[in-house]
């Protein structure tokens, strides 16, 4: 006879219970040391060597950018965080560290494949420089599968698009008023200038006349409105210029 099984699923439920609150830290674990390593390898392709120049400290230090644990951290964090119930309240936290780590990764590495692919081609190591450039290459894809995984959970769950402005909003058309298109509307048309022109003061529709009630007040000087100025008379002539004083 077989024992039952209801021991061994307490068991693993029990184990679950106690490393579930340790999911976090070890999400958080993963990142930090996939960022001491990327901080490393910078600090290694950044300082001379009296042994190895520039150039082959680059192709050294690829591996350090774009490499095991440059791809399988940042994945098993987010993994840990996103696929196992129920999800961490930092999972949108570490997915977005994640992928930041990846963009560095992904910067770096490229940069110094392509250092040393040019500083080996110089060198005229035309094998060396191809056979390496296929393995670069092979990583390359690998990466790139394992950064993509990151990035769908993080749009299909933690992106925001931007809002869409709403209609009725400042430089768009209101509801109810009318849009002119081309200019004014013409004579003749709903809210433009009736056909013929506007009708002469004092007829039927027109502006009433000076004296009329409702019109401008009758004209008490010459030049008001509505009374003609008088015709322009030059002035006099001066008189004569005074003649000269006697001889003292």
């Amino acid at each position: 006879m077989t024992s039952p099984a209801e021991p061994a699923s307490a068991d693993a439920t029990q184990a679950r219970q106690l490393t579930k609150p340790l999911r976090e830290l070890g999400a958080l674990a993963l990142l930090g040391a996939n960022a001491v390593f990327l901080f490393v390898g910078l600090l290694r392709l950044l300082t001379p060597n009296d042994y190895r120049g520039f150039t082959d400290r680059a192709g050294d230090q690829f591996f350090s950018f774009i490499g095991v644990e440059s791809v399988a951290l940042p994945l098993l964090a987010v993994l840990l965080a996103t696929h196992v119930a129920p999800v961490l309240p930092k999972a949108k936290l570490i997915t977005q560290v994640a992928l930041g780590e990846y963009a560095v990764s992904a910067v770096l590495g490229t940069l110094t494949m392509l250092i040393w692919t040019v500083g080996r081609l110089a060198e005229a190591e035309i094998l060396d420089a191809l056979l390496g450039l296929l393995t670069r290459f092979a990583w390359l894809v690998i990466f790139a599968v394992a950064a993509w995984v990151v990035f769908t959970i993080w749009r299909a769950f933690y992106y925001v698009p931007k809002p869409k402005p709403q209609p009725g909003v400042y430089g768009q058309p209101q509801p109810g008023w009318p849009q002119q298109q081309g200019g004014w509307p013409a004579p003749g048309q709903p809210g433009g200038q009736p056909q013929g022109g506007w009708p002469a003061p004092g007829q039927p529709g027109g502006y009433p006349q000076a004296g009329q009630p409702g019109g401008y007040p009758p004209a008490q000087f010459p030049g008001q409105y509505g009374q003609p100025s008088p015709p322009f008379q030059a002035p006099q002539s001066a008189p004569p210029h005074p003649q000269s004083a006697p001889p003292f």
